[in-house]
């Protein structure tokens, strides 16, 4: 079986966060992998640039990171694993939030809008077999930005259905300072006690 490789495309808007987002990558790249930079100056979040550079991956494989992320380490080699162990199947990984929360939202590995983001995805790279990044119908009539799950349902309809790996392998906006990590996870904890003690108001 070929080694599996990955083309990690981010797209940018040249944020100074885009440095600790490249090395995240740079330090896991095997030979055989390609990092694809983007300039992103379309105000579609991202879509029109990762559209483009998925035309132009070579990886087996593709993923995707935002310039204000980072991947966890042994987050390329997780991918690569999977690869070998589900040949042609999509991967949906975890994502983890500042204040310690992960996509899948509450631990549920369910394909639903919000649920699912960019970041999570690996996607075998099967020209004719990949969605388009699109905004959708919003309820009343206007449009939704919901481009990471139009373009994950549309893929899953054409390549099937999902593997869910209950693995962290992204770093959404890390927070480096360990003092101001544990500050803004404390503040998430009071906050999310308080909504509850409203809610149990509420319901008596």
């Amino acid at each position: 079986m070929t080694e599996p490789t990955v083309s990690i495309i981010v797209p940018t808007k040249g944020r100074p966060s885009l440095s600790r987002a490249l090395a995240s990558v740079a330090a896991q790249l095997k030979p055989g992998d390609e990092l694809i930079v983007v300039r992103d100056d379309t105000g579609d979040s991202g879509d029109t640039p990762r559209t483009d550079a998925m035309q132009r991956a070579r990886g087996s494989h593709l993923a995707f990171l935002d310039d204000d992320d980072a991947y966890a380490p042994g987050a390329l080699e997780a991918m690569r694993r999977f690869a070998r162990e589900h040949p042609g199947r999509i991967g949906i990984f975890k994502m983890q939030h500042p204040v310690g929360t992960t996509h899948w939202r509450d631990g549920e590995p369910v394909l639903r809008y919000a649920n699912v983001s960019t970041q999570n995805f690996l996607i075998p790279n099967i020209p004719g077999k990949l969605g388009r990044w699109l905004e959708a119908p919003g309820r009343s009539g206007g449009r939704t930005y919901a481009g990471d799950y139009v373009f994950i349902t549309e893929t899953v309809e054409l390549q099937g259905e999902p593997v869910f790996v209950d693995e962290v392998i992204v770093y959404v906006r890390p927070i480096d300072n360990p003092l101001l990590r544990f500050w803004v996870r404390a503040r998430h904890r009071a906050a999310l006690r308080t909504r509850l003690r409203r809610l149990a108001g509420r319901g008596g």
